[in-house]
């Protein structure tokens, strides 16, 4: 027991400092996924074939390929076309374009969950399909999709370990930094799982809260 308080007091500091890097990871790349999200979201419901096959693609591309496999491809393989990104920077891009395809399809589900009655009377209204969207559907439908976004935040808080690979130094790459030099990898890594912990079930409690008020709904 003395021996893992004495790792704690030596390395924990040291990992904790990733947690900052992880939330700043987290931060940029959900607001890249929100607007890569919305975006594709509104191309695929346009009604504009070109549009929608293009966000389809993208939306297809990205779920159907792994993350890593994508973060290397703009990490490494840009730089065949002259392209040299800070590891920082390429893990940002990654996340938030892994990130917008799938808030895309929350979005999406969210926007067609709310009842197409209310869209055709805010048009007989004289709304603009503009209008009728930032006024009447949007808002529903943000309702609607919060218990899934928490949910999504919580991943992409997860994802952000993918950034070890490239040296990014968040919570993995200083816990698996620690653990090379300690040699006691279980008590090093005990100690980042609980700095995901104490991130991660506070999100979860209120994702399970909000599914709660939208089942009671």
């Amino acid at each position: 027991m003395n021996d893992y308080l004495q790792l704690l007091q030596t390395y924990f500091p040291y990992i904790a400092k990733g947690a900052i890097v992880t939330l700043e990871l987290t931060v940029f790349s959900l607001i890249g996924s929100i607007v890569i999200g919305l975006l594709a979201t509104f191309a695929k419901m346009s009604g504009i074939r070109l549009l929608g096959y293009v966000a389809g693609i993208y939306i297809e591309l990205i779920r159907a390929t792994p993350a890593l496999l994508q973060l290397f491809i703009i990490y490494f393989g840009l730089t065949s076309f002259g392209i040299r990104l800070e590891p920082m920077a390429a893990a940002i891009i990654t996340l938030s374009l892994v990130g917008g395809a799938y808030a895309a399809e929350i979005f999406r589900a969210g926007i067609e969950a709310v009842d197409r009655g209310q869209f055709e009377a805010a048009r007989s209204l004289g709304m603009s399909t503009p209008l009728a969207m930032r006024r009447i559907i949007l808002p529903q439908a943000g309702v609607i999709i919060l218990p899934p976004f928490t949910n999504f935040i919580i991943s992409m808080i997860k994802d952000t370990s993918l950034a070890l690979t490239i040296s990014v130094p968040e919570i993995m790459y200083r816990s698996y930094d620690a653990s090379s030099q300690s040699y006691r990898s279980m008590a090093i890594y005990s100690m980042a799982a609980i700095l995901y912990l104490a991130i991660c079930l506070p999100l979860s409690r209120v994702a399970k809260r909000l599914e709660r008020k939208r089942a009671a709904q």
